[in-house]
């Protein structure tokens, strides 16, 4: 890595790592300096900055500008510190990252349940949700609250393993599970064995995704199946992320297994399952 190149990830580091009410401090006071600055007023530039980690870590951001890039001016470091600020800024905004989580809970843990978070998901949802699963039986209020998210104009799409498909890996069917009243409100999917991997035994690969994915804007990633077990009894860990890049992938591709017809229709919303 060149000097400039280290410089560079020094920015961006300081940029990130602190506060952006003393970044913008550091920088007006940058402003102030001549194009090429003696060394008094490069030691006064930290003297106001009461923490010490932000001071040391700043006063060696300045040490390896002058010593790596004494051409960039003042100037031009206090804006290449705040763009490096911004853009950490709009990607924390931008994206949202919380655990959900499933089984022995610890007084101070602020993790939301399984079924309340992805609960909250359908109870949110305004255009589309899509949901992929391996087992689904005994979830009464998550099959409820999907009909009702059909009922508001939701398109609500279920990507679900089959007793057919399985191979003999399910022996519940999961859109029987769920109920009658989702199975006639949901469109439903199914992954064929014809279109399944197998090893040299013969034994086809299993549908073990578990996921939901809201408007294209927010997605559930968990190791949870839709069962009374996985909501209530295991341990299952998960993933909400709202905004980014990530929801809308996953909708991208779970749309597109459907438009490829790797996994193939087996009922349409609104025909009996």
């Amino acid at each position: 890595m060149t000097p400039r190149a280290e410089l560079l990830q020094r920015i961006v580091t300081v940029s990130v790592g602190l506060d952006s009410a003393i970044l913008e401090r550091f920088c007006r006071q940058l402003e102030t300096l001549p194009a090429v600055p003696g060394t008094e007023p490069l030691n006064g530039l930290t003297s106001g900055v009461a923490q010490p980690e932000a001071r040391a870590a700043l006063s060696g951001l300045v040490k390896q500008w002058r010593n790596d890039a004494p051409d960039v001016t003042p100037g031009e470091l206090a804006w290449a510190i705040r763009a490096g600020n911004s853009t950490d800024e709009f990607h924390r905004l931008r994206q949202s990252l919380e655990i959900v989580w499933t089984g022995p809970a610890l007084k101070e843990s602020t993790f939301r349940r399984t079924d309340q978070a992805l609960l909250a998901l359908i109870e949110q949802t305004r255009t589309s949700i899509i949901i992929v699963t391996f087992a689904a039986y005994k979830v009464p209020h998550i099959a409820a609250a999907l009909v009702a998210a059909a009922a508001r104009g939701v398109k609500v799409t279920l990507i679900l393993e089959s007793i057919e498909q399985s191979d003999g890996k399910v022996t519940v069917s999961a859109i029987t599970g769920l109920g009658e009243e989702l199975a006639h409100a949901a469109s439903v999917y199914v992954w064929p064995l014809e279109n399944r991997g197998t090893d040299r035994a013969g034994k086809h690969g299993s549908l073990h995704v578990k996921c939901a994915v809201a408007d294209g804007n927010t997605a559930l990633i968990s190791s949870a199946n839709l069962t009374d077990y996985a909501m209530n009894l295991n341990m299952e860990l998960g993933l909400l992320v709202k905004g980014g890049d990530v929801p809308v992938d996953l909708d991208a591709h779970l749309r597109a297994l459907i438009q490829n017809r790797v996994v193939v229709l087996l009922k349409a919303s609104g025909q009996a399952a």
